[in-house]
């Protein structure tokens, strides 16, 4: 044990350390108990499923899920679904305006410009123009099916996936296509200018291939109890929360197996002895601070220039019309996207009285949670003054950053061949470091759990 001289309570000997218990981490740590790895998993906050956070209200213990809502109909979500007995739910057989039920609901949908509250009429593509629109992704993205499976691209790197994400489109003839992308693909920030790679990950093949088959979702509008349950199966002795890593000797310890110095929630310190370690938050030099970084690591993830800013949560002490949903769209904008930092939309959850979702976006992930919050109010009154309602300071319910999403790099970059050797880190240290979360693959749980059981997992237990 060779790290911060003894300064430590407690040892953790174990196969794997793990460190981020969001999407990739929870399924990753379960996968490998179920291979017999004994595994711990540091997290910053105090719960476990990172994007994915539910509010119970406190009254009528309805739940409302602010983060992930929906996944993909396939085999590897339910499965680890059905391994906790969590109940899904098809969004598409929900009753439309059933009483008590947040998931889906007809609305009156007008569009105004939140910077100023006014009115505005929206360009829409017919029905028909955008259906041969998507036809026509469906086709382009079939040419790339290996997006699905992480970033193992061909060399050279095709041209479409460092085209800005605008240009692809008029490329292909998308245009009609593009605002309902935009609607679904929340959190892409400036998406006609991202790097086309991001947005047709995001927004991917197999989102056109089940969207007639209807999204999943939990039964009750509670993601989260997935995660709870899939903690209750790793173990609480295997889980440290409000714990971070504040040093890190991978490569010259004594025994030969790489450590981890974690700062607990208690003040306290443990050091992890780890066979291998599975990175999942987002490898940001700033976050990887005390990590003793090889020089390959570190020439990758210097390379990140930019992401996205992306906050959720519930507001209440509104006032405004529960059966209308205002869009955030701009009078003097391509497809009249909103003019970020902003809003997305205004929406009231269904099944909580006055109570309204909150999704804000913004075009880097500079703004403190004050600042957002802060933005949020003010538009939310400058919507109320437009629709002639009484002016309110919003009652925060709940508040998660989602900041940093989607970290991204120049797309000199990507044609350079970036995402080769952001792969090639796997296995590193001689098969004792790995690596998943959405810089790895994408922002969606049904992704990286597809990337963890096809990817991650079979090369960590080949190099064991």
């Amino acid at each position: 044990i060779d790290i911060n001289n003894g300064e430590w309570s407690e040892i953790l000997d174990r196969d794997v350390c793990i460190v981020g218990g969001g999407a990739s981490g929870v399924h990753a740590a379960v996968s490998l108990v179920d291979l017999n790895r004994t595994v711990v998993v540091v997290e910053r906050n105090d719960f476990l499923g990172g994007g994915t956070h539910t509010y119970t209200d406190p009254e009528t213990q309805a739940t409302v899920d602010i983060g992930v809502v929906i996944f993909q109909p396939v085999p590897v979500v339910f499965n680890f679904f059905n391994k906790f007995n969590v109940s899904l739910l098809n969004m598409s057989s929900v009753q439309v305006n059933k009483a008590g039920n947040q998931q889906i609901h007809l609305y009156q949908l007008p569009y105004a410009d939140f910077r100023g509250g006014s009115t505005v009429t929206r360009n829409v593509s017919s029905g028909e123009e955008e259906a041969k629109a998507f036809h026509r992704l469906v086709h382009v993205l079939s040419k790339y099916p290996y997006l699905l499976d992480g970033y193992d691209l061909p060399d050279p790197v095709p041209e479409d996936f460092y085209l800005p994400f605008g240009a692809f489109i008029e490329k292909y003839n998308l245009t009609a296509a593009f605002r309902t992308i935009y609607d679904i693909a929340q959190g892409m920030g400036d998406m006609l200018h991202v790097s086309t790679i991001y947005a047709i990950k995001y927004f991917n093949l197999d989102d056109l291939r089940y969207a007639s088959q209807g999204y999943f979702t939990q039964a009750h509008g509670n993601n989260s109890e997935l995660y709870t349950r899939a903690g209750d199966f790793i173990g609480a002795s295997n889980i440290l929360l409000q714990s971070t890593v504040i040093s890190a000797n991978r490569k010259n310890t004594t025994s030969g197996r790489p450590e981890l110095l974690v700062s607990t929630r208690d003040g306290g310190r443990k050091l992890l002895s780890c066979k291998q370690i599975l990175l999942t938050i987002p490898p940001t030099i700033t976050n990887l601070r005390g990590w003793d970084l090889t020089a390959d690591e570190y020439a990758v993830f210097s390379q990140y220039i930019t992401a996205n800013g992306y906050w959720t949560g519930l507001v209440k002490n509104v006032g405004l019309d529960q059966t209308i949903v205002t869009f955030n769209s701009a009078a003097n904008t391509p497809f009249n996207i909103p003019a970020l930092p902003a809003l997305y939309n205004l929406a009231p959850v269904g099944n909580i009285d006055d109570v309204w979702w909150i999704k804000f976006g913004a075009d880097n992930p500079t703004m403190s949670d004050a600042q957002v919050m802060s933005y949020i109010e003010r538009q939310i009154q400058t919507i109320q003054r437009a629709n002639n309602v009484s002016i309110t300071k919003p009652e925060w319910l709940i508040f998660e950053s989602h900041t940093p999403f989607h970290l991204q790099v120049a797309p000199e970059a990507i044609r350079d061949g970036f995402f080769r050797n952001l792969t090639a880190l796997q296995g590193g240290l001689g098969g004792k470091m790995f690596y998943s979360g959405a810089a790895f693959h994408t922002q969606y749980s049904t992704l990286l759990w597809r990337f963890n059981q096809g990817v991650v997992i079979p090369k960590m237990m080949r190099s064991v």
